[in-house]
C-alpha cells in the first residue's frame, strides 16, 4: 500500500469568537488565538496486490483506519497529528480500483515525537536546566522533578519564557 498524496494545509482555520447581538449591525469580535481541527486529505493505493488478497489487505486497512491515533508523513518524520477517521471509506473503489481518499480529522497542529525529554542532571544551588520547546505554537508542558539524591530539595523555582525568533 501507498500514500500518494497529503493535502494538510499551511495553516488550519481560526476560530470565531464573535458573537451576534440584537439591535447591533454587525457582530462583535473578542478575537482568539485558538485554531479549530484540520481534514488532512490522503490518497492510498493498493500496489502489485493479486486479486485473492484484495480483500484481506482492504480489512486491514479499516482496521488501520479504526480508532484514533498518530498519523506521520514521510517529509516530516518526527513529526505527528493526532488524527481519526469519521468519514466512511468506499471499499467497492478501494477493491475495484485498488485507490481511495482518505480523509482525517486532525488536531490542528502536528507535535512532535520527540517530546519526551528527560534530563538528568545535577544542579548545584542556583543553577538552571534550559528545556527548549521547538515548535512553532505555544504548547502547554508539564514538568516532572524528581529526587534520585538523600538531601530534600527546596527553593525550587521553575520559570516560562517564550523564546520569540
Amino acid at each position: 500500500m501507498a500514500m500518494e498524496y497529503a493535502s494538510r494545509g499551511l495553516l488550519p482555520s481560526l476560530r470565531r469568537n464573535d458573537y451576534v447581538i440584537n439591535g447591533r449591525h454587525g457582530t462583535v469580535d473578542f478575537g482568539g488565538e485558538t485554531y479549530n481541527t484540520r481534514q488532512v486529505s490522503v490518497d492510498i493505493c493498493f500496489i502489485d496486490v493479486d486479486e485473492p488478497n484484495l480483500q484481506i489487505l482492504a480489512r486491514s486497512v479499516a482496521h488501520w483506519l479504526s480508532g484514533k491515533g498518530l498519523l506521520y508523513f514521510d517529509d516530516e518524520p518526527d513529526k505527528a497529528y493526532t488524527a481519526v477517521v469519521y468519514e466512511a471509506v468506499d471499499t467497492d473503489q478501494l477493491i475495484t480500483a485498488k485507490r481511495a481518499t482518505i480523509i482525517f480529522e486532525c488536531q490542528p497542529f502536528a507535535k512532535t515525537i520527540h517530546h519526551r525529554q528527560s534530563i538528568n542532571a545535577g544542579v548545584a544551588s542556583g543553577g538552571m536546566i534550559p528545556i527548549y520547546s521547538h515548535g512553532t505554537q505555544q504548547t502547554p508542558c508539564m514538568i516532572f522533578v524528581r529526587n534520585t539524591g538523600t538531601t530534600a530539595i527546596t527553593n525550587i523555582r521553575i520559570t516560562r519564557r517564550a523564546i520569540v525568533r
